[in-house]
């Protein structure tokens, strides 16, 4: 009892993972892994001022579940703990939700226990991971084709669940429970190997221990350092993120300035703002693009779409063009949420100097324009005659030559007057409507994304 108690204890301790006066919520499933944590700590209880419960699910997957729930409701009984139980349908769940039946599993197992611990007001939940259990998630992952994040497996601490068994091995979980007579319910399933992880544990790993005895020990040192290896990378994506987002997006030139694998990192973490994985074939379109500096759309999962234009990289919800006219106060101030834009306009005298500088304010002549004006998007018909210029212009071909790429040309606001279009918002302003020398007062419009 003694060693293996002491790798929880030193588990605890290394992992900073309970403090005293909390209260944990067992995970206990009646396998040897599960009453090996529960005993363990029962026994180290006192020594880390903590409190216990139990919890238990039955995924509704086997018809010999009762014997699980004996032997845990048993040892609620020897140890005076609280026992929270429940039962639920993990195929029929598996089934509408179109998932495997064991990540079905896994997602009504933590939903349940974060339910448990909130009812237990239990600050921390124990799983019973051991090292085996860890190197069967990193060659499974492998397998899979997994990067660091995939390969380092799980984390001994993962807020609020913790993983007291993580420098045990399952053997000696098992010789814990039989020496000192604790009873345990191994699940069947456990050794079907049908399931991708019995057969790593089943046959794998035995073959992999005739090249190195200590095969456990080799994959979760790799995984702790996959796990460092992700913080510095989580680093430095944080802080590339920061100095290159513009806005909307990923300013393009600095981020092609980055090695490749950080760029990935960061098109992963722009999908992720919107809770999207995103498969390793969009990444490396979007790379592609990206190498290419040419303005691009791509169809993502989920109704995203990733843009290459206008010197950025931004990935969004797919929106439908914004259909509809919106009248402009005058004076006043109007937000069109559907444009994404906000615009001022006001009756001021006319300032010494027409020039502002800024591309997304304008002075126009008071005389020339017939109001209301109106915004709406860019129509594929609407010509104007640009300041300075000599002859009319579709306006779509002028924003193009900007730069501005062709989805945002689709949806591009204009303001426009009884007469035609007055103003490509931050792009050129109509001839028709400068000021003029004799003019005392002009109207001002000032437009601004939202």
């Amino acid at each position: 009892m003694a060693e293996m108690l002491e790798k929880v204890r030193t588990a605890l301790t290394r992992y900073k993972m309970v403090g005293a006066g909390e209260r944990v919520l067992v995970a206990v499933s009646g396998g040897a892994d599960s009453m090996a944590l529960l005993y363990s700590l029962w026994w180290l209880r006192k020594d880390f001022g903590i409190t216990l419960a139990m919890a238990h699910l039955d995924h509704g997957i086997r018809r010999d579940t009762a014997e699980d729930l004996k032997v845990v409701q048993k040892a609620a009984e020897d140890l005076g703990l609280p026992l929270l139980y429940d039962r639920v349908d993990a195929p029929s769940f598996a089934k509408r939700e179109k998932l495997n039946l064991e990540e079905a599993a896994r997602r009504l197992r933590r939903d349940f226990l974060l339910r448990a611990a909130e009812q237990a007001q239990a600050q921390k939940i124990a799983l019973g991971h051991t090292r085996t259990d860890l190197a069967e998630t990193v060659l499974l992952h492998l397998l899979r084709g997994a990067g660091p994040s995939g390969l380092k497996g799980f984390l001994p601490v993962s807020p609020p669940f913790i993983r007291p068994l993580i420098l045990c091995a399952r053997e000696e979980t098992q010789t814990f429970c039989k020496t000192y007579s604790i009873p345990f319910h191994d699940d069947p399933t456990n050794f079907d190997t049908r399931y991708l992880r019995n057969a790593i544990r089943l046959k794998l790993l035995p073959q992999l221990r005739d090249y190195n005895p200590r095969v456990e020990e080799a994959l979760a040192k790799a995984a702790v350092l996959l796990a460092e290896t992700e913080e510095v990378l989580e680093w430095a994506k944080n802080r590339a993120c920061s100095e290159l987002w513009r806005g909307r997006g990923l300013d393009l030139l600095g981020l092609r300035a980055l090695p490749k694998p950080l760029q990935a990192l960061l098109v992963r973490a722009l999908a992720s703002q919107h809770g999207v994985r995103l498969y390793h074939r969009h990444v490396e379109a979007i790379l592609r693009g990206i190498e290419r500096a040419q303005a691009a759309e791509y169809h993502l999962p989920n109704g995203l779409v990733a843009h290459i234009g206008g010197g950025l990289l931004a990935i969004e919800k797919a929106a439908p063009l914004p259909q509809g006219v919106w009248q402009l106060c005058l004076p006043g101030e109007t937000s069109i949420p559907e444009l994404g834009w906000d615009f001022r306009l006001a009756k001021i005298a006319r300032p010494a100097q027409l020039d502002s500088h800024d591309p997304y304010l304008v002075y126009v002549s008071a005389k020339k324009l017939q109001p209301p004006l109106f915004v709406r998007r860019a129509a594929a018909t609407d010509v104007f005659r640009p300041f300075g210029e000599g002859r009319e212009k579709r306006v779509r071909d002028v924003l193009a030559r900007q730069g501005i790429p062709r989805w945002e040309r689709e949806r591009w606001p204009v303001v426009v007057d009884g007469r035609g279009v007055v103003w490509v918002v931050g792009v050129r302003l109509s001839g028709e409507y400068s000021v003029e020398e004799d003019e005392k007062e002009v109207i001002f419009i000032q437009a601004r994304r939202i």
